[in-house]
């Protein structure tokens, strides 16, 4: 009988390994960046916002500040030092937030493109909502209770292609290339996906995370044109694992020219958590691209900068 529990034990263990290596191996790709990297450049903001209108600010990772319509949207919202259930293991920022949460301005509305722990962070969305209440934090179907257990309110939850009415926005949530978990137990119980919104002056698309699709090839027949897209470009090396869920920047390129959007603008790069690419190398592939085609108005801000929308 022991040998039996213990042979079942090992067997479990084993089934357990071989789970992990199969569905976790970007995650478990994120825990090892390369040594030796750049830092970054980034500004920090020192002016008040408040008086400012119609800009965006690349904050890190995926999190987007944009003033659109006398509103202010957050996209992805993560100010922790670490992406992780735990505070003290995990990828740690390597530089912090461009803003500290106490100096955003009022925001209105939080976007959330999926559950992972870089781009849905419980401390900060408490914090957030706790300095501004009437927040309305949307996220993808499966997400919601999460948010509802811990004790978050004014929480919406989108299918792919749902379509609704906030304020003055007309939203759809996206269907995108990626994968949602936030334990070892939960892959893909929630949506993923990414974010239109549209109003009288302007369309704006925002990509948390995604691997190459020709889902994009449906964007262009189910949207309006797209004004400025905000597109993923690290992540994305090596290429045998990260190209099941991460563009690398010539596939971010391809994306966008399916898409068919005026402007773009590189995110998710630069190693704010964890990559294995140079930090800068993302930034050169699409500003060599930019040169060689000038009809291509991809850019990569810094964290930090403040860009006027065009």
């Amino acid at each position: 009988m022991r040998k039996f529990l213990t042979y079942s034990i090992l067997v479990i263990f084993i089934s357990l390994i071989i789970y992990v290596a199969i569905n976790f191996r970007s995650g478990i790709n994120t825990l090892r960046p390369s040594d030796g990297h750049e830092i970054l450049a980034y500004e920090s903001i020192q002016e008040n916002l408040d008086d400012r209108k119609n800009y965006f600010i690349w904050i890190g990772q995926a999190t987007v500040l944009l003033n659109m319509n006398d509103r202010n949207v957050l996209f992805d919202p993560i100010f922790s030092d670490r992406a992780s259930p735990l505070s003290f293991f995990g990828p740690k920022r390597t530089i912090p937030p461009v803003i500290k949460i106490e100096d955003l301005p009022i925001i209105d509305i939080i976007f959330i493109s999926h559950n992972h722990y870089d781009h849905l962070d419980l401390e900060s969305l408490k914090t957030i909502q706790q300095k501004f209440p009437d927040v309305v934090i949307n996220v993808p179907r499966g997400d919601k209770q999460l948010l509802i257990s811990e004790g978050f309110k004014n929480i919406n939850e989108f299918e792919w292609w749902q379509r609704e009415k906030i304020y003055d926005f007309e939203i759809v949530f996206t269907p995108t290339n990626h994968w949602s978990a936030r334990t070892l137990f939960d892959r893909k119980k929630s949506l993923w996906g990414g974010w239109f919104i549209e109003t009288e002056d302007y369309s704006i698309l925002h990509i948390g995370d995604t691997a190459k699709d020709r889902v994009y090839e449906e964007y262009p027949k189910r949207l309006s044109d797209i004004d400025i897209t905000f597109m993923p470009i690290g992540s994305y090396l090596p290429r045998n694992i990260e190209a099941e869920y991460h563009v690398d920047p010539h596939e971010a390129i391809e994306i966008v020219q399916t898409l068919n959007t005026k402007f773009a603008y590189g995110i998710h790069w630069g190693g704010i958590f964890f990559q294995q690419e140079p930090t800068y190398e993302p930034l050169e592939i699409i500003k060599n691209a930019r040169m060689l085609n000038e009809e291509l108005k991809f850019y990569t801000p810094l964290p930090g900068e403040i860009i006027d929308l065009p």
